[in-house]
């Protein structure tokens, strides 16, 4: 993780990237740091840190209006926000390039944030994947069987431990129940 003292720290850099915004002595930053801290080193992820009591101005460019957020940066645009602590195991597939992000605007979902809870033996999750490609509607998924404390969220979020769950802007859909999911993500 390198810290920044000023946007220009950040200008020169060529490839992806990605910039962490933080307020230092805020729990949900602190959550947020040591989560990607952690999926960044197991990754090999370059995580470049700004605290926005030390460095000014840095969220104006990246577009960030609210700390923690995780920036990806593409050619010197920020392409992606991510706010709030998340678990390890969900960065680690951010930047293991695991989620579904290429797919056109003309995709479904309306732009909606969408997390997966999975287990590579489940048949209904691999329906809701195959499922959601098919309405071109992107989405993260968590492997809750590599990863221990997104199973834990998980669980503590919806009181259940069966998958998939999913998370849409917010919203618990357990199982593949395709009428809440096309509900919520306005799919006909």
């Amino acid at each position: 993780m390198i810290t920044i003292q000023k946007p220009e720290d950040i200008k020169n850099q060529q490839a992806e990237y990605y910039v962490l915004v933080y307020k230092s002595e805020s729990s949900q930053s602190e959550c947020a740091y040591k989560s990607i801290q952690k999926a960044a080193e197991k990754t090999g992820t370059k995580i470049f840190t700004a605290d926005v009591n030390k460095t000014r101005d840095v969220h104006k460019p990246l577009d960030v209006s609210a700390a923690p957020t995780l920036v990806k940066v593409e050619g010197g645009k920020p392409v992606k926000h991510i706010k709030g602590c998340q678990s390890e195991g969900f960065y680690e597939t951010l930047f293991e390039g695991r989620e579904f992000t290429s797919f056109s605007s003309s995709g479904g979902g309306d732009g909606k944030s969408i997390l997966m809870y999975t287990t590579p033996t489940c048949t209904y999750c691999n329906s809701l994947k195959a499922y959601l490609n098919e309405q071109r509607v992107p989405f993260t998924e968590i492997d809750v069987s590599k990863d221990h404390q997104a199973a834990q969220e998980m669980a503590h979020r919806s009181g259940q431990q069966g998958v998939p769950q999913t998370v849409i802007d917010g919203q618990v859909v357990i199982g593949f129940d395709r009428n809440k999911i096309n509900q919520l993500l306005n799919i006909e």
